[in-house]
């Protein structure tokens, strides 16, 4: 037990000194976070590329453990074909995410680095053939392969995604890898257990330079580091034979990443973005817009990882998997109900659903039928419905069968949707769509999507008045975005206000 903490000790203490290293090279490097007062709202530049100095301390750590005597030696060394895969894996993996954090890279050139990297780990022998839910086994058989590459792509990206406040998931690494490495030394998985406790020590190294205020970020080669090494650990920790793997467990460890992607991605698909698009209606940024700080932001996920946590743990102590998941339905379903997180894009899902299934059923009309507008709110709290005054004037003029409207002010906190159809029975040949960017102050606020008939007359005098039509809505979205401006300006300015007056020294008074 002696060698374990002292391991978790070199990882912590190798981080720790590399990190200001590292930091000295990001700003040579010019790898560096700009804000851009858009969706990057720090206010200075940051460098990036801390998941190197998380890699470099986890490699210290090991390979002390691997040259110097003590009694895991041996048990590490019969492990050396996957530490070697693992080490390969993680290297390529950082070397992506530096490579990203240097240059921007797309998202689908990010996600084939990930999909390389993944793919090494397969073919090295990682594979899940088997789950385990409630005493019931499955063989996956040919959807081995695409399940284990779901699976590790999905912890990647979920850690990726949730790097949105300083020492987030920094944070969330240290409380998922905890709890994997306890859960690694109940089911007698050691090698799991002694990764498990590199990583936190590594993390928490790095977490005192990344802790708000941060003087480094992680960058893409960090999140994507934890992320990779999270699902590896969970899935080996989880075997209960050869590659059956009890998911219910691993699962609830990794619930609140993973439930923050999901409604990333169905926020996206849903109002007609790429995945790969940015926002900020992830759980973190809804907490800051309900006035959280960056510390508080960081300790209310964390606590949430935690409670997880604890039902995977129970699960695995009481031989129970209703208690994992359990957790983790009690957790989202609070958040959900509670209108914390998720709930607008569920909303909107269920709308889409409900408007999907009426489409079924034959309309009164043989002609067309029109379906109620749908609305939703992902962040912000402005009236955007007054605009479909507008909209709806414009869509009777010029037979308009469909509108949706996306509104993105990161800056602002305000994120919009709505959208509006009327089916018709024309044939797809005789339909029109266009998209139109909605800009304030030379930026891209949202997007307009239209759809209607083609015109039996002058299809170029039809289209200058379509465009011409366009103007008022125009008008009255710029006005709409200079208020909101306003509005956030004039809360700033209170808010300094107050915290000046709560600066000044009180009044000594004597009698």
């Amino acid at each position: 037990m002696e060698a374990l903490f002292i391991t978790t000790g070199i990882a912590l203490v190798s981080s720790l000194l590399l990190t200001p290293v590292v930091r000295r090279l990001a700003y040579r490097w010019n790898m560096v976070d700009h804000p851009d007062e858009h969706r990057k709202l720090h206010k200075n530049s940051i460098p990036l590329g801390g998941g190197l100095s998380v890699f470099s301390g986890m490699v210290i750590a090991l390979c002390s453990l691997l040259i110097v005597p003590n009694p895991w030696q041996e048990t590490l060394r019969n492990e050396g074909g996957f530490l070697l895969s693992l080490a390969g894996a993680t290297f390529g993996l950082v070397l992506v995410g530096l490579i990203d954090d240097r240059y921007s890279l797309r998202g689908r050139q990010k996600g084939m680095g990930q999909l390389a990297v993944v793919s090494l780990l397969i073919a090295s022998g990682l594979l899940i053939q088997n789950v385990q839910f409630f005493g019931w086994r499955i063989e996956l058989g040919v959807m081995a392969i695409p399940f284990t590459l779901f699976w590790l792509l999905g912890a990647i990206n979920a850690l990726n995604l949730i790097d949105g406040v300083d020492g987030l998931a920094t944070s969330v690494g240290i409380v998922i890898g905890l709890a994997l490495a306890v859960m690694a030394f109940m089911t007698n998985h050691f090698i799991e257990g002694i990764l498990a406790l590199a990583l936190v020590g590594s993390l928490t190294g790095f977490l005192y330079h990344n802790f708000p205020p941060a003087r480094i970020f992680l960058g893409d080669a960090g999140s994507m580091l934890i992320g990779l090494i999270l699902g590896v650990l969970a899935i080996r920790s989880s075997l209960k034979g050869p590659a059956t793997v009890a998911l219910a467990a691993p699962t609830a460890l990794l619930a609140i990443p993973a439930f923050d992607v999901g409604m990333a991605i169905l926020r996206r698909k849903l109002t007609g973005r790429s995945i790969y698009s940015t926002d900020r209606g992830h759980l973190h940024h809804c907490l800051q817009h309900r006035g959280y700080s960056s510390r508080r932001t960081l300790m209310t996920i964390a606590v949430l990882c935690i409670l997880t946590g604890l039902g995977a743990l129970a699960s695995i102590l009481y031989h129970n998997e209703y208690l994992a998941l359990g957790g983790v339905a009690a957790v989202v379903g609070t958040m959900l109900v509670t209108r914390f997180f998720g709930h607008s894009e569920c909303l909107l899902l269920l709308r889409k659903v409900r408007r999907t299934l009426r489409s079924f059923i034959p309309s009164r009309s043989q002609s067309e039928r029109t379906n109620d507008p749908v609305f939703s709110r992902f962040g912000g709290d402005h009236e955007w419905e007054i605009l479909w005054g507008t909209l709806t004037n414009y869509a009777e003029r010029f037979d308009i069968s469909a509108i949706e409207l996306n509104v993105n002010l990161p800056a602002l906190h305000e994120e919009y949707h709505a959208s509006w159809e009327r089916k018709s029975l024309h044939q797809p040949d005789d339909i029109w769509e266009t998209q139109i960017p909605l800009t304030a102050d030379n930026k891209t606020v949202g997007r307009l999507r239209i759809r209607g008939m083609i015109p039996d007359h002058s299809v170029c005098n039809w289209m200058s008045d379509l465009i011409g039509g366009l103007q008022p809505f125009e008008i009255q979205i710029g006005e709409m975005i200079e208020e909101v401006i306003q509005k956030q300006a004039i809360s700033q300015q209170t808010q300094l206000l107050q915290s000046t007056k709560s600066l000044k020294p009180a009044e000594v008074t004597t009698s």
